[in-house]
């Protein structure tokens, strides 16, 4: 007698996933009615928490660890949150609430679930997350999809830029992940979704507030950056704006889309005026404003920095009266600056590097991989010279400084260490590291349930 077998919780759920991504494909006015009951399905609540795990990240309000419910039992832990859903028992809890320094000095307020409010986000998002992703696809958004990431948004700047859109309004979002409309977001989530206990859920997510200095605080607005159902929620959001930009009529141009940043690309100067008035009023409908101080409308030729880089169509050195085709780019001045900053945090105060020289290295070249992985595309190859220098010379001075004292030692100075250093031909360059061969991120893999 032949045993059924029994599929892997990953290969149902993108079983799951590919049915519903192609019945909304079909039908772009399909609403979804019955997908409460896929959240507590025990392939998905498995495929939810093995994301859970890999992305792990610190407990919330109740302290519960990753580890902690490892030790207890995970099937123990998911069946029981499976009969709170099957019960509609569950509601979540406040998140933690953290805050995080951004690079203008200023604090960015993130919020932490805890790992049972994780997982049935996760599981919340394998299963909605196909039915809008039918609706994106095209779009000019790529923050935060499945299969996409900034080098797509970055090549797509790119490409438009050559094919002659050199005016770019320049825009952020202000605070947008702290500001959206609570009731616009329910509204743009029924387009698709008519499942009352799924809308009902994900209400009771961005209403459940937050804990801070050990009180607890309402969100009337808003949904935390943290969450892992957040930039999904993100993205219906903003849909409404990205349909917009294509059906407007009062200006020609591109719009490039990341999270809360984006670029417009227009062929003149009065289009990108009329471009930044459009986005000003379409955000402002949906209950957002531009910031200030990083909007502007600015000409290709000046320069413009977005996700990371900085863009800007340059003249030839052989030729000074032509321009590059397109604009070329590289790491942006506040890219460099937390370089830096993260090269002297690493390599410490003078004595340290000395006595803890391997593990420094071995920290060093691991930031420098991952660093060098986001920023080796483009026209880097400059700039990464500057930054493998000042590694180097970080390096030699801490030494140079530390070298140990007493009678008859000769002291070196930072040169003679810089030479040695460099006869030794050891230490981790961003040069030699960025011509190697390195795996592809994570959430840019292909993604099966697209297929079919």
């Amino acid at each position: 007698m032949s045993v059924p077998v029994t599929k892997p919780s990953q290969d149902r759920t993108t079983e799951l996933q590919s049915k519903l991504y192609q019945a909304a494909k079909r039908d772009p006015e399909r609403r979804f009615h019955a997908l409460y009951d896929k959240l507590y399905l025990p392939y998905v609540l498995q495929a939810a928490w093995q994301q859970v795990r890999e992305n792990d990240g610190a407990p919330g309000i109740d302290g519960q660890t990753l580890a902690v419910i490892e030790e207890q039992g995970v099937e123990a832990f998911l069946a029981e949150i499976a009969q709170a859903l099957r019960e509609k028992r569950y509601r979540p809890v406040s998140v933690r609430r953290v805050m995080i320094p951004k690079g203008d000095g200023k604090q960015r307020p993130l919020g932490i679930p805890t790992v049972r409010d994780r997982v049935v986000q996760a599981a919340a998002k394998l299963v909605l997350e196909p039915i809008f992703e039918a609706d994106f696809e095209g779009t000019p958004s790529f923050g935060f999809r499945p299969g996409l990431g900034q080098h797509q948004a970055l090549d797509r700047v790119a490409q438009n830029a050559r094919d002659g859109y050199r005016w770019v309004v320049d825009g952020d979002i202000e605070q947008f992940f702290d500001t959206l409309d609570h009731q616009q977001l329910m509204t743009a989530l029924r387009r698709r979704i008519s499942d009352g206990e799924v809308l009902r859920l994900i209400y009771r997510w961005l209403k459940a507030g937050y804990q801070w200095n050990g009180e607890h605080h309402d969100t009337d607005q808003g949904s935390p950056q943290g969450g892992v159902i957040s930039p999904l929620l993100a993205n219906v959001y903003l849909h409404e704006f990205d349909q917009g930009q294509a059906q407007q009529k009062s200006f020609v141009g591109r719009l490039v889309r990341f999270a809360d940043d984006f670029v417009i690309q227009c062929g003149t100067a009065a289009h990108a005026e009329r471009a930044l008035t459009w986005a000003r009023a379409e955000l402002t409908r949906l209950g957002l404003r531009l910031h200030p101080e990083k909007t502007r409308v600015v000409q290709d030729r000046e320069g413009f920095d977005f996700l990371g880089f900085h863009h800007r169509r340059v003249r030839s050195r052989e030729a000074p009266h032509r321009e590059s085709w397109g604009v070329m780019r590289w790491p942006g001045a506040k890219a460099c600056r937390k370089y830096r900053e993260r090269v002297r945090y690493l390599v410490g105060p003078p004595g340290r590097l000395r006595a803890q020289w391997k593990l420094c290295l071995e920290d060093l070249e691991r930031f420098l991989r991952g660093w060098c992985q986001y920023y080796r595309h483009g026209q880097s190859a400059w700039v990464f010279a500057k930054l493998e220098r000042y590694t180097a010379l970080r390096i030699a001075r801490n030494r140079t400084r530390s070298q140990p004292k007493g009678k008859g030692r000769k002291r070196r100075t930072w040169q003679e260490t810089m030479r040695v250093l460099g006869a030794w031909g050891k230490l981790p360059r961003l040069r030699v590291i960025q011509h190697e061969r390195m795996p592809a991120y994570r959430g840019q893999a292909k993604v099966e349930w697209r297929a079919g």
